[in-house]
C-alpha cells in the first residue's frame, strides 16, 4: 500500500517571476500545485513545504566574491574534511547567486495561494511541515535533506519517517537545482521517489534533456 508524501520544493517570491532568481514561467506551476493540494483527489499522507532560508552574508551569493553571478568558484569543505588521499581539504566547484531569499524579507515568502491552502486547509487533516534550508552560511543546500557536504541533515527526513511515508513526490522551483537533487537524496535515503514534472520549472530550461 502506499503512503506518499507530497514535497513542495521552494515555491517562494525570489524563484518566480520577477524575482531576483525567477525561475522562467515558475508562476505556472501554481495552480497545478494547488491541485494537489485537494486531498479529496490526492490523499496524502503528509505535505512538506522546503524554504531556501538564507543570512545576507550566505557563501554562495557573488557578491561577497566580487564575482558575476553563475559564475563557479571552488569551495573549501565547511569543516575543513580532508581527502584521504592527498592530505589536502576537500575542494568543490559551485555556481554562485545573486543574492535571494533572505531570512525575513519578501524574496523569502512562500507563494501565498500555495501557503494559505498548506496552512488552512491542508494542516487540518494531515501532518505538515515547513523545512527551511540554506540557514548555515558556510554552505549550499540544493538537497532539503542535507547540504551538499552531507554534514549537516535538516528535519525532512525523520518528519517522513515519523508518518510512515514510503513515496515521495516532488513538485516545484527550480527542477534543474534543488527538485532534482532533493528527489535523488530521497532516493538515496530509501524513499520511492517521483517527479511531477508537469509541476516543475527549470532555471536553465535549454540544459536539460529530461
Amino acid at each position: 500500500m502506499l503512503k506518499p508524501a507530497l514535497v513542495i520544493v521552494d515555491l517562494q517570491k525570489d524563484f518566480l517571476p520577477g524575482g531576483a532568481l525567477g525561475v522562467p514561467e515558475g508562476d505556472q506551476v501554481v495552480p497545478k500545485i494547488e491541485t494537489l493540494l485537494n486531498l479529496e483527489k490526492f490523499p496524502w499522507l503528509a505535505v512538506v513545504i522546503t524554504q531556501d532560508w538564507h543570512p545576507k552574508d550566505h557563501c554562495l551569493f557573488a557578491l561577497r566574491h566580487n564575482a558575476e553571478p553563475f559564475t563557479e568558484i571552488e569551495f573549501e569543505h565547511p569543516c575543513g574534511e580532508k581527502n584521504s588521499k592527498t592530505g589536502e581539504v576537500k575542494k568543490h566547484p559551485q555556481t554562485v547567486w545573486p543574492d535571494h531569499c533572505i531570512q525575513e524579507t519578501p524574496g523569502a515568502d512562500i507563494e501565498p495561494k500555495i501557503l494559505d491552502k498548506f496552512g488552512n486547509s491542508v494542516a487540518k487533516v494531515v501532518p505538515t511541515a515547513v523545512v527551511r534550508k540554506g540557514y548555515l552560511k558556510d554552505r549550499e543546500y540544493y538537497l532539503c535533506f542535507s547540504d551538499c557536504w552531507k554534514v549537516h541533515h535538516t528535519e525532512i527526513e525523520d518528519f517522513l519517517m515519523e508518518q510512515n511515508v514510503t513515496d515521495v513526490v516532488f513538485v516545484g522551483l527550480a527542477y534543474d537545482f534543488c527538485v532534482l537533487h532533493s528527489a535523488c537524496d530521497a532516493l538515496n535515503s530509501g524513499f520511492n521517489t517521483y517527479v511531477v514534472r508537469d509541476c516543475c520549472k527549470s532555471k536553465r530550461p535549454t540544459r536539460l534533456l529530461m
